[in-house]
């Protein structure tokens, strides 16, 4: 994969139709595919079954051995939508791909264009690496026997805009400025939340797959068939079912609103005994709602200010933590915080955690930690501090600065200066770095 990998460890479920329009597509003349949804709607699940598919459905659409290359840009890493490391990415799948003759690996050996893929031009211009190293060379090779995929998952995720530079200051404004270089025989699949327009727009000419539409017959019949299919398979599901149930789970239905992780999250607490299947009528209709009453039920007052630093520093970190890492970082915030007593608060926020690479911990979906840091929505008894979550890890790091290497070093400035600290006085910043 592409500096970003897709998220493992959940059952694909449905989407068999939106798996069957991609084929379809990738069939046909269509330049690209803008795969659409609100949070939670299961545009990632989608996107990683098309390229590493785990369910019959998948497998039987055989889209994987068509996918050329992938990116999965992911907000708590910072590195999957840093615009040169994906170009650098997609470079080193496209070179070692069987899809493509050997004349494209030539093509990057000549001088004009190895020059590019040094880590720092690249950096400098991205565009341009791009272009001489993916662009021109794939327009110059003979055309497959099949359309072959390039696929790029969250767009969103970290999206800003070049400013007027000349230089894309997004994986979105990169590919939106040169998707007509691109080869006819490569269809370029991307998604994005329908909410943010302005991505949406810079594709305008691609085909839409809305996943929750629910004024088209096959988004209904998936939120339907998701819940079947995990009381087929879930045996703790099932044992919550009786003829009074029944009515409360076509409730969830009609609540969820055609979101998969809406129906994930209040699945997932009927099966650990969290929540009772009745309470699903108290239930609030939208996944800002559904937050706030598991955040009621799980951490009572007290219990989320023990908590909240860990949040705070998981919310700051441009990549996944892992528990010595966060314990180092909230340490600083409580020196009297022991082993013992970091591990059970980190315990009691295991129902928003999820396992990311190599055992870091990270917040089950990206809509979550957008939630804790918007008041409108959190309110304050749930409102989380990037601001504060910078400082602990800058004090962290500072606390080993004999040790650090020069990208730590780089890591701690942009702590600094993210954390507000001396935010008056930037000299005393630089002070803090000598």
């Amino acid at each position: 994969m592409s500096g970003g990998s897709p998220p493992r460890g959940r059952r694909f479920h449905c989407r068999e139709w939106a798996l069957g329009k991609l084929r379809r597509w990738l069939d046909g003349r269509c330049a690209g595919v803008l795969v659409t949804g609100g949070p939670g709607a299961g545009k990632t699940a989608l996107c990683a079954e098309a390229a590493l598919p785990t369910s019959d459905a998948g497998l039987g659409a055989g889209l994987a051995p068509r996918c050329l290359a992938s990116h999965f840009c992911q907000r708590e890493d910072e590195r999957t939508v840093s615009v040169w490391r994906f170009v650098l990415g997609v470079v080193e799948q496209l070179r070692g791909s069987p899809l493509l003759p050997p004349v494209y690996a030539e093509a990057l050996r000549a001088p004009t264009v190895a020059c590019t893929l040094e880590p720092l031009q690249c950096q400098r211009d991205p565009d341009e690496t791009f272009k001489r190293a993916v662009l021109l060379p794939l327009q110059e090779i003979p055309p497959p026997a099949h359309r072959l995929f390039l696929l790029v998952d969250s767009l969103d995720s970290g999206f800003l805009t070049g400013a007027g530079s000349g230089k894309s200051g997004s994986i979105a404004e990169l590919l939106s400025s040169h998707q007509q270089l691109l080869p006819g025989w490569l269809l370029l699949v991307c998604s994005v939340r329908r909410q943010n327009r302005t991505v949406c727009k810079m594709f305008s000419g691609f085909r839409k797959l809305t996943l929750d539409d629910l004024r088209k017959a096959p988004a209904v019949r998936d939120v339907q068939q998701y819940i079947l299919r995990r009381l087929d398979q879930e045996g703790a599901l099932r044992r919550q079912l009786t003829p009074e149930t029944a009515d409360m789970l076509n409730l969830l239905h009609i609540k969820s609103g055609g979101c998969f992780l809406f129906l994930e999250r209040v699945l997932d607490g009927v099966a650990q005994g969290l929540v009772a299947v009745r309470e699903i009528r108290d239930i609030p209709g939208t996944l800002n709602g559904l937050y706030l009453w598991l955040c009621q039920r799980l951490f009572p007052k007290r219990l989320f200010s023990l908590v909240r630093p860990l949040l705070d520093a998981l919310l700051a970190s441009p990549r996944p933590l892992t528990p010595d890492q966060l314990y180092a970082a909230v340490w600083t915030r409580d020196t009297a915080l022991g082993p013992g007593d970091f591990q059970c608060r980190l315990e009691a926020l295991s129902p928003v955690l999820t396992d990311g690479p190599g055992a870091a911990k990270v917040l089950f979906h990206a809509s979550f930690a957008e939630w804790l840091t918007d008041v409108k929505y959190c309110t304050q008894r749930y409102l989380c501090s990037v601001e504060e979550g910078h400082t602990m890890l800058a004090v962290s790091l500072s606390l080993r600065a004999p040790q650090l290497g020069t990208e730590e070093v780089c890591r701690l400035a942009s702590h600094l200066v993210r954390s507000g600290v001396h935010a008056d006085d930037p000299a005393l910043l630089a002070l803090w770095m000598v």
